[in-house]
């Protein structure tokens, strides 16, 4: 998931398709643009946390409480450390959640570059 937010994400989009894990790949176009389609998916099929993580990121407080609520604090922890809490980014660091920490970080590199541009999903030159 964190490698969807780098400029070559395609082998890795192609990657976790093919191991079954389309709700990473609807989380990811969630943050990125705001696709309500996605977060229809994600609830659709039952990806409550993967979902409430999304907009938490997006800056939904609603989402957020959810997860703490559904101690999934370290999701919570992740999307309030994109939300610029270094306590949280700290928190992860600490107790291991390395993984969840280089998402965080991964999205706050990807929201200070210009995304004006992102159409989501590759589109070939005649698309």
């Amino acid at each position: 998931m964190t490698m969807l937010f780098s400029s070559d994400s395609t082998p890795h989009f192609n990657w976790l398709i093919e191991k079954g894990h389309r709700e990473l790949i609807e989380a990811v176009e969630l943050i990125k643009n705001g696709k309500q389609e996605s977060f229809k998916w994600l609830i659709d099929n039952k990806h409550f946390e993967v979902a409430a993580f999304a907009n938490a990121v997006r800056g939904d407080k609603n989402a957020f409480r959810w997860l703490m609520n559904n101690k999934s604090v370290f999701w919570a922890a992740t999307a309030n450390a994109v939300n610029k809490d270094k306590q949280a980014m700290a928190w992860l660091r600490h107790n291991n959640f390395l993984v969840y920490a280089d998402l965080a970080q991964a999205i706050i590199e990807w929201e200070s570059l210009d995304n004006d541009d992102f159409s989501g999903y590759y589109r070939g030159p005649i698309g």
